[in-house]
């Protein structure tokens, strides 16, 4: 087995809204993906996360890659554009979807195959034209997106949350007071000050 083991698969993915969302698989509280993104490419908060595409509705192509650590830069120059963030979350399986999508492209492996935590997200993209045929039934872009983790744990994306730009803190302060409910069947934590 290799240093840093990988899995990769392909899926065309249908986009809407110029976006395809990084979140959440089943029954979970829904954070809202950010809704800018500084570098152009792709914005990451607490348990969510945006890639922008150029098609405005249309299928893009996406490949997924997992590995453990960060992936060699081999090929950076074929893609038009390249962009990292961090992206803490504190949920188990992070799967990408097309904007409004309900069900994830089942050919793609999660994100963040290592359970919570702090992964950093590698987004690359061929050139994105602003219009697609309309009866464009393959794909009018492509998008490579790596995922490795930085730190492993729940406490480990809370902590990391707090000093992204576009994650308020009202809502970090909302996620501890879930954690250290004393609902029935919750664990008790206390949280981190």
């Amino acid at each position: 087995m290799s240093d840093n083991a990988s899995t990769a698969a392909t899926a065309k993915v249908f986009v809407s809204y110029s976006k395809i969302l990084i979140k959440a698989l089943g029954e979970v509280d829904y954070t809202d993906p950010p809704s800018h993104a500084p570098n152009g490419l792709v914005a990451a908060h607490l348990d969510a996360a945006a890639i922008f595409t150029g098609v405005h509705t249309g299928y893009v192509s996406v490949t997924v890659q997992t590995t453990t650590s960060a992936p060699p830069l081999d090929g950076v120059r074929q893609w038009a554009d390249v962009e990292e963030v961090m992206f803490p979350t504190s949920i188990g399986d992070m799967r990408l979807f097309g904007f409004m999508g309900d069900t994830p492209p089942p050919d793609l492996p999660s994100l963040t195959p290592q359970g919570p935590g702090v992964y950093r997200l590698r987004v690359h993209a061929s050139a994105r034209p602003r219009i697609a045929p309309p009866d464009a039934d393959e794909p009018v872009e492509d998008y490579l997106v790596c995922a490795w983790p930085l730190a492993l744990g729940r406490d480990a994306a809370i902590e990391a949350a707090e000093d992204l730009p576009d994650l308020t803190s009202a809502n970090v302060r909302a996620y501890r007071e879930r954690l250290s409910s004393d609902d029935p069947g919750r664990i008790h934590r206390s949280p981190r000050r």
